[in-house]
């Protein structure tokens, strides 16, 4: 600090010397040449400077006086601090110099702080700018959420209405199921009675038969011995005549009571409505057992070959089989509830594959025997081919009744009775060992058949 002093105090001495040289030029008598002129004017600038460099000096020196007197001060003040205040000094020193090791310490945290501060306030700056965008593109897209919440509370007006309707609608079918129920359990009701019935009078056409049977064995009897006895005249004695006419009356009660139950009888198997079983049904003639499903009429069966179908025209005509197994109606049975021509037929098969399949023919029609049981179908529908069309308008024709347009033998050969052709697209009659078989002209291939099963049934609006 001193040897600062002393600079400016010298640089000081240096411009009064200066002044000291000048001011004689300055002074100088007589008149200045003109190039002098221009010299006179900066030596004048430069007495200014100077004088004002003077009074700075004055006042330098009296700051210097001050400043001399303070460090006179200061330094009497030192001298009266002892030893042990240095110590302390010291030791207040490497405290402050720690205080400002720990400073900055946490100057540099701070710093730190205030830098990912900063990364921070420009990631938030960045973030706002993405909000604006966002904002902006919410502001063009509010209008048209707006139309389509509008569209959609329109779409939630109508679907609610349509639930509404909906479930008016349940309410509507709940009832109905309610009365169908109803109806169902009356219909129930109503086919348990029907078998009861049936099966009452079953009982009573099986006891008539019985009765019958004995009356006509006594009558049978009394009838031998007065034919044996009118051969012998001579050697046995005759039966009264009117024991004979007792006898005949006591049978012509239970021949009405027979017939009478017998007309009581269905005619088909449409005005049943049990379950699915064996009905005795009576079309005309006598009456016979068949299998009756939803109404339908069995007309056959096939599905194990246990029953043999390579049978005598005779039997064809009559029927055969098991109405719960293996089956054959009968064709005069066929015929004559064909007759009125309001009949419809359906087939059901299942292949060896486990394949299913149907033909239908909304008209099925069997002629009389003077026609030879002729075949008329019509109307078909199915997922199985038309094979019926090759077999329609033929007679029937069993292993002693060769009635088809064959050259060879169709019933022999196939060992099954059926309206061949030349010979058939339809063989479900035939030996099941050998195979049954429907002609698929769709695929031009053959079905193999395993089961078959054909139906009759009313055709609706049929009297």
């Amino acid at each position: 600090y001193f040897s600062l002093m002393q600079v400016k105090a010298k640089q000081i001495a240096d411009m009064n010397l200066e002044n000291e040289i000048l001011e004689p030029y300055e002074n100088r008598p007589g008149p200045l040449k003109p190039e002098r002129n221009h010299k006179y004017r900066h030596n004048k600038m430069v007495h200014a400077q100077i004088s004002r460099l003077a009074h700075s000096q004055d006042q330098l020196d009296e700051f210097q006086q001050s400043l001399q007197t303070q460090i006179l001060d200061v330094q009497r003040r030192m001298d009266r601090f002892e030893e042990p205040n240095w110590n302390l000094l010291s030791a207040k020193v490497e405290f402050l110099e720690l205080e400002t090791k720990v400073l900055d310490d946490h100057l540099k945290n701070v710093t730190q702080k205030v830098s990912d501060f900063d990364k921070v306030h420009a990631s938030i700056l960045e973030l706002r700018e993405d909000i604006e965008s966002i904002e902006n593109k919410a502001d063009k897209t509010i209008p048209e959420f707006r139309k389509e919440i509008s569209k959609l509370d329109v779409n939630f007006a109508q679907l609610n209405a349509a639930s509404s309707y909906f479930k008016e609608d349940q309410e509507n079918l709940r009832q109905s199921v309610k009365a169908i129920a109803v109806s169902v359990s009356n219909a129930i009701d109503r086919a348990e009675m029907d078998r009861l019935v049936v099966k009452k009078i079953n009982e009573s056409v099986e006891e008539l038969e019985a009765r019958s049977r004995q009356h006509f064995y006594r009558l049978n009897d009394h009838i031998l011995k007065s034919e044996a006895n009118h051969d012998n005249s001579n050697q046995t004695e005759s039966i009264p005549l009117p024991e004979l006419m007792g006898e005949v009356k006591e049978l012509q009660p239970v021949e009405r009571e027979y017939e009478d139950l017998v007309n009581q009888l269905p005619r088909d198997c449409s005005s049943i409505s049990g379950p699915a079983g064996v009905y005795l049904i009576h079309p005309g003639q006598a009456p016979f057992d068949t299998w009756c499903v939803n109404g339908s009429t069995l007309i056959q069966r096939r599905y194990n070959g246990s029953v043999e179908f390579n049978r005598k025209f005779a039997e064809y005509v009559h029927g055969f089989g098991d109405p719960a197994s293996e089956y054959w109606l009968g064709l005069e049975s066929m015929h004559r509830l064909t007759a009125d021509n309001c009949s419809s037929m359906r087939i059901d098969m299942s292949d060896i594959y486990g394949g299913f399949w149907y033909a239908e023919y909304e008209h099925f029609y069997i002629g009389s025997a003077d026609t030879g049981y002729t075949l008329e179908v019509g109307g078909f529908k199915g997922n199985a081919s038309d094979a019926f069309d090759y077999q329609n308008h033929m007679e029937f024709s069993a292993i002693d009744r060769d009635r088809d347009i064959s050259n060879t033998h169709c019933a022999g050969n196939y060992e099954g009775g059926w309206w061949f052709s030349h010979c058939q697209h339809v063989n479900i009659n035939g030996k099941y060992t050998l195979g049954l078989t429907w002609f698929d002209s769709v695929r031009n291939e053959w079905i193999a058949v395993a089961t078959s099963e054909m139906r009759m049934s009313r055709r609706p609006g049929c009297s």
